[in-house]
């Protein structure tokens, strides 16, 4: 008799576990149910969609539903609603697209359903107007409503997003776009959680340097409808007036189905499951966003709901269910096993993308965990190619060992410079080894000194106790700092001029030897230029000099004027 694989969920991780079990397995049934309409379409292109970046609906479908057939002999049921799991029975109750109930039998079971969204408790939340974009039908319901708007200035769209994390930010770029204004609100005090928030902030400025309008601590409490808008009241009374609301509030593992067959959860409320994606029973996988992970950096579980870790943790599960129906013993050489992941991620907002990988600071302070950070400035490329643009990466590391341990950038082409963190998180470099890597060089894709190694040095160095550093908000909250600190301005005179420091001392960095008896002497120093390298240095010519105690301001007066933006807002 024919053994059957069985596959709930049909998008990233359930299209991947199909696909390897198959390629691991010819000789077994594989159905795969999905409750949607369309498998394995591109979730994050979504957004893109919306916004006519994407021009052609018919290129959000990654796969032809024919192919699940013709290639792979997978049987896929569109618009079958899984109901429950008989674990003892091994046998699954689903709803068809016609309503009708029924059960069918499994050996092996793929758990791939995925997130649901987080809704609010905000009366008034459930309406016609009010859309998620996590679906085809999502966006198919956003454009017709924007369709339905005029698009001259006196009929343009006022749109409210809730919540500014990826979809959030994405659908406010997007509307944009579209002609829309719109005003993004989220709860939390910054944007873009995942990241630290002065790596964040560039994100706020640049929606709003785009036309919308940012809101951020600060809530949807209620939403009244009337005849043709709503408007939302916040937490703090004010009031917003709208045709129509996105949601991006985030999501939560979908773990009905595995909660109510008895599946173990994890402590993140995800399922938990093994390196081969196993859960509590031995015969039920669970892959994607719907599962816990392991935190490299920490050796902790998470979820974080990623397409990347989604589509690894599908392949793992579907080699090893398939496997599993083949005989293969637990520990044959060719099963796949999850490792540990970083969360790299990044986005788009408006021209301006930042991103990060592994540990942040503010996750490291809540954890209890010892970091330490430098920040480094500088340009996409060789600053006399054209087209150079600014990017800044945070560098996170173990103060005791140099470990790498996570890292953030904004600005042009940081997607490669985190790619190499996060690959760096993966072979446990050191800072000290950052410093040793040879990375790709011509003037139009990076620099001879890469800004992903000067990082390291900035770090190396600071562990060597040759350049000390004090990161921005360190410095403006006085931390760590003594009263008598002198602040040293290494800029030109009219830079100094145009924007100066607060209470600072300036003595440009080429005239610096010959001023130094204008340098206090016996008080610690803090050196400042713009971005952080005259000042670094100024700093070696003082130590060299005999000051002892001199940092440097990381990041320069361009990182410091945005934190201070960011905390004055």
């Amino acid at each position: 008799m024919t053994q059957r694989l069985i596959v709930i969920g049909g998008v990233a991780a359930g299209a991947s576990a199909a696909a390897k079990a198959r390629r691991a397995n010819e000789c077994i049934e594989i159905v795969l149910f999905e409750a949607g309409p369309y498998p394995s379409f591109a979730n994050c292109g979504l957004p893109y969609y919306v916004g006519g970046e994407i021009p052609n609906r018919d290129a959000l479908f990654v796969v032809d539903p024919a192919l699940f057939d013709s290639r792979l002999r997978v049987d896929l049921r569109l618009q079958h609603r899984v109901t429950a799991i008989d674990r003892d029975a091994r046998q699954v109750s689903y709803v068809d697209a016609e309503g009708r109930e029924n059960t069918l039998a499994y050996d092996r079971l793929v758990l791939a359903t995925g997130t649901e969204p987080l809704v609010p408790p905000v009366p008034g939340i459930e309406a016609a107007n009010i859309f998620t974009c996590r679906t085809v039908p999502d966006v198919d319901a956003i454009t017709a409503r924007l369709a339905s708007i005029g698009h001259d200035n006196e009929d343009r769209a006022e749109v409210l997003v809730i919540g500014g994390g990826f979809i959030g930010l994405e659908c406010a770029e997007q509307l944009l776009d579209r002609g829309c204004r719109v005003t993004l609100v989220e709860m939390a005090p910054q944007v873009m959680g995942p990241l630290d928030p002065e790596m964040a902030w560039p994100l706020e400025e640049a929606l709003v340097a785009a036309g919308g309008e940012v809101i951020t601590g600060d809530a949807v409490a209620t939403i009244d409808h009337g005849e043709s808008r709503s408007v939302a009241t916040l937490g703090s009374g004010r009031e917003i007036a709208f045709d129509f609301a996105v949601l991006g509030t985030g999501v939560k593992p979908n773990v009905a189905l595995a909660r109510a067959a008895g599946l173990e959860l994890g402590v993140t409320g995800a399922i938990k499951v093994d390196c081969q994606q196993r859960t509590s029973d031995p015969a039920i996988f669970a892959a994607g966003d719907n599962a816990e992970a392991e935190f490299l950096p920490t050796g902790t579980p998470v979820n974080i709901p990623l397409a990347w870790p989604a589509n690894k943790q599908g392949r793992v599960a579907g080699c090893n269910a398939a496997m599993d129906l083949a005989g293969a013993a637990a520990d044959d050489p060719l099963r796949l096993r999850s490792s540990a992941i970083t969360g790299t991620s990044i986005v788009r907002v408006c021209g301006m993308n930042a991103g990060g990988t592994g540990l942040t600071e503010k996750v490291a302070a809540r954890l209890e965990r010892e970091v330490a950070v430098v920040y480094l400035g500088g340009p996409n490329h060789a600053s006399y190619y054209p087209g150079s643009r600014p990017m800044m990466i945070k560098l996170v590391y173990e103060p005791a060992s140099g470990r790498v341990l996570g890292a953030q950038a904004y600005g042009e082409s940081v997607d490669k410079r985190l790619d190499v963190f996060s690959t760096a998180i993966r072979g446990g470099l050191t800072v000290e080894e950052l410093e040793d890597l040879d990375l790709s060089y011509a003037p139009p894709f990076g620099s001879a000194k890469d800004a992903a190694v000067l990082a390291g040095f900035a770090a190396a160095n600071a562990r060597r106790g040759t350049a000390p550093g004090i990161a921005p908000l360190d410095f403006l909250e006085g931390r760590g700092l003594a009263e008598d600190t002198v602040l040293v301005d290494v800029r030109s005179a009219r830079e100094a001029e145009v924007e100066p420091f607060e209470d600072a001392l300036n003595l440009p960095l080429d005239e610096l030897r010959e001023r130094l008896d204008e340098v206090p002497q016996g008080r610690p120093l803090v050196v400042a230029c713009a971005s952080g390298q005259r000042s670094y240095a100024a700093q070696q010519i003082l130590r060299h000099h005999g000051w002892g105690d001199v940092r440097n301001l990381y990041g320069g007066y361009r990182l410091l004027s945005r934190v201070r933006a960011m905390q004055r807002r």
